[in-house]
Order: C-alpha cells, then structure tokens, then sequence
C-alpha cells in the first residue's frame, strides 16, 4: 500500500475534500484554484495511491486518518473494493474490516458512496475527472421485455417495475408488465382498458393513476385509469376536468399534481391537484408558463419541471415548484439551472440526491440520446458515457435502489424488447467493532 507520504499537504487537503463528497468545481472555489487545477491534482493523487475511482480514494483517506471524526484510530483495510466486477449486484460489499471505536458491541456502519459523480463528463464543461476504469462496467443486460415496446410508461410499486402501454407497429399498446426486481423476470399483467399516449403515472394508496391521454383516434380523453397491482385489475378515477395529453405529473405528500399540458389546441398553464381524500381536482397556483411534453419529478420539498415544448418551440427551461408554499407567493416557482439543450418528450426519475434524464426530441423532431444527471449541490447537468445499445428517443427510465434502468425503445422502424441497467450507486458495507 502507497504510504501517505508521498503525498503532498495540498494533495491530502484536496484528498479530505473529495472524501467529504464535494465536486471539482466546489474543491476549486475552496481552494481559489481552478478546477482544471483540481483535476491534475486528482490525477497524481490517484497514481500515488493507487486507486481509480473516488470510492477507493475515500476509503484511502479513512484509512490514513485524513476524517478524524470518521474514524479515532487506525483502520484496517482487509479487502479492496472490486467496483462493478458484478454489475448485476446491488452493493459492493467488502470483507472483515475493523474499527477501533469508543463505546461497546457491534456497530454497522453503512456508508452510501456515490462514486457515479467520478465518472460523469461535464459536456461544454472542464470540470469532473476522466479516470482509466471502463465505464461499460457500470452497464449490465437484464431480463429483456417479452415483446419490443417503444414509449412506455414506468412506475416502481413495492418490488416490481411497471411498464405501461407504449407503442408497437405504429400502434398504441394496453398492455402491461412487471419487472421483478429480485428475480429478473417479466410477467404480464391486465391490460390498460384505453390505449393512450402522452400520459405518465403516479402512485397514491397502493395504486397507480394514469390520467387522460391521446387515444388511438388522436382524440383526447378526460378519463382517469386506476391500476391496482396487489389485484392486478383496473378501476377508474374522478375524470381531469379538462383533456389533456402531454402533461407532467408528479406525487408529492399523497397528492397528484399535474402541471400544463396540451389541449388538442393549446398548451396549458394550470396546475391540477388530485387529493384522494375528496377525490376531487382542483387548480393550484398557475405555472410560469404554459407548456406541455415536459418531465416532473419530486425531489425533497419540491417539483421538478424539465424541458417541453411551448408557443416558442421546444424549451430548455427547468424550474422547481414548492407545494408548500401557499396562496400566490412568488417564490413557489423558483428557476432553475436549464437543460444543456431544450428535449420535449424527455424521461426522467430520482435517484438518490439526483435527477436523472433521458431520450426525446429536439426542435426539429430529432431523437436525443445523452442521458443526465442534474447535480444539485453544484447547479450543474452532467452526461453520462453512453450504454452498450443505444438509448432511443423513447426508451423508457426508471430507478431501483442503486440502479437506472432503460427499457423498450424504438430502433429505426422497430420497438426493441431491450432492458438494460446503470449502477449509479454502489452501498459499501462496513463492519465495525468497538472497545
């Protein structure tokens, strides 16, 4: 093992920062360097001590005492980290260590590393590192869908993925499957009764709601579908009370917010509140602007809104709604730093502290492949390094724990049955002893 001496005091100084999780960009502003600057520390920090990855070099400064309130004596490492030798494995977890700590018994002490940022390019950007390990192995084929679905929608229920509807042939879809997250099997479940697109779904009391939509005569419809997953069978719901397709819609304290959307007409500023409670809709504080095809996801005590298209064209813009934030106060709308470029029909879930987006199209109708990663300690979209298959226009995205995954899509003519996985996250497990 390299010894700590080798390193310089403002290596170890850069090397204390990284293990607390800050970015280049956050190491820079610290320092009053420049985070190029940061990334030629990072390099020589990790060819001295022999690691690849923010992950080991964390472990590394546990392990020389460079976090004193982490660790109070020496640590001993039996094991080095073997990241993404099993892709398929939700956590890394790592042989005997122990911790001389005060107090007394057992203590587990779980560290949640999120070594994913290490590997992201900052496009039109200097800053993150570029390290040697492959990032194909954060990548892993599970269990293909049983048929090739382009546009579905997905929703996480207890341990499965749903994927509903989509389309195949040209033609809208109703049908429904389950992702066994434990077992890598798909099964199939009762159809959704109205095939539509341009809906999304969210789950309140242990069902999935999948409201209005454009159905297969390019009507729109008010109708509200209610999947129940523990009875595999559909209800419906109180109707919109406007038809709209192209919504976003998110679930935020066990209510269902829908945002803008399209009319058949004219997009939409509304925001829509379901409270299952009174089984009523009613209207919220309008959005700043009117817009439809667009993401929404909750992340701590807001609304994401991402992207979309408006009377402009298609719009970069991403803005954060407070439900908290009552009446007409201005700040539950706040602006947020804009996609690198405007997406309409674009996926995206939360995992962790970050939001995650991919696919759609730009203004003139082209697919777009890059999958994100909005940081929101530093206000910045990161790109991922691209999967093994390619991740179309209308691959579905869904999260599971340490895991992205992107499933069904359309090829050229052809809806493909493609499930493939991103290990985001690893869970690194410690087991401790004290004395």
């Amino acid at each position: 093992m390299p010894s700590e001496n080798e390193l310089s005091e403002r290596e170890k100084e850069i090397l204390r920062l990284v293990a607390t999780g800050a970015s280049n960009k956050e190491i820079a502003q610290v320092l009053y360097i420049s985070p190029n600057t940061v990334k030629v520390h990072l390099r020589n920090i990790f060819a001295k001590i022999g690691v690849v990855s923010r992950t080991e070099a964390t472990l590394y400064a546990i392990k020389i005492g460079l976090i004193p309130e982490a660790v109070r004596e020496e640590i001993q490492i039996n094991q080095a980290i073997s990241e993404g030798s099993n892709a398929s494995t939700e956590s890394v977890a790592t042989s005997t260590r122990s911790f001389p700590m005060r107090g007394r018994g057992w203590v587990l002490f779980v560290v949640l590393l999120l070594i994913g940022i290490g590997f992201f390019r900052m496009r039109g950007s200097d800053q993150g590192v570029v390290l040697p390990a492959s990032s194909a192995q954060r990548w892993s084929d599970l269990a293909d869908l049983p048929v090739g679905i382009g546009g579905g929608i997905t929703e996480r229920y207890e341990g499965y993925l749903y994927l509903f509807g989509g389309e195949k042939n040209g033609n809208l879809s109703g049908e429904v499957f389950a992702y066994d997250l434990n077992q890598n099997l798909w099964e199939e479940k009762a159809s959704k009764p109205v095939p539509v697109r341009g809906v999304q779904a969210g789950t309140l009391r242990e069902k999935i709601y999948l409201p209005g939509g454009e159905m297969t005569d390019h009507t729109l419809t008010t109708v509200v579908e209610v999947y129940d997953p523990r009875n595999n069978r559909w209800e419906l719901s109180t109707p919109l009370p406007v038809a709209l397709t192209g919504y976003g819609l998110a679930v935020f304290e066990g209510r269902l917010y829908l945002f803008g959307g399209w009319d058949g007409n004219s997009y939409r500023d509304e925001v829509w509140m379901f409270d299952p409670d009174t089984e009523e809709w009613t209207l919220r504080q309008k959005m700043t602007s009117a817009r439809a095809f667009m993401a929404a996801v909750v992340l701590g005590n807001k609304i994401y809104l991402m992207g979309g298209e408006t009377t402009k064209g298609v719009t970069d813009e991403c803005v954060a709604f407070y439900p908290n934030r009552e009446g007409d106060d201005p700040t539950a709308w706040e602006t947020k730093p804009p996609l690198p470029r405007g997406r309409k029909n674009l996926r995206a879930t939360v995992l962790a502290d970050g939001v995650y987006v991919a696919g759609g199209f730009n203004q003139i109708d082209q697919p777009i492949t890059d999958i994100l990663r909005f940081n929101e300690t530093n206000g910045a979209w990161e790109v991922l390094d691209p999967p093994p298959l390619l991740i179309s226009a209308d691959t579905a995205l869904a999260s599971s724990q340490t895991r992205l995954h992107f499933i069904g899509g359309t090829v050229g003519m052809r809806a493909v049955p493609y499930h493939q996985a991103y290990q985001a996250l690893y869970t690194v497990v410690l087991p401790a002893v004290s004395r």
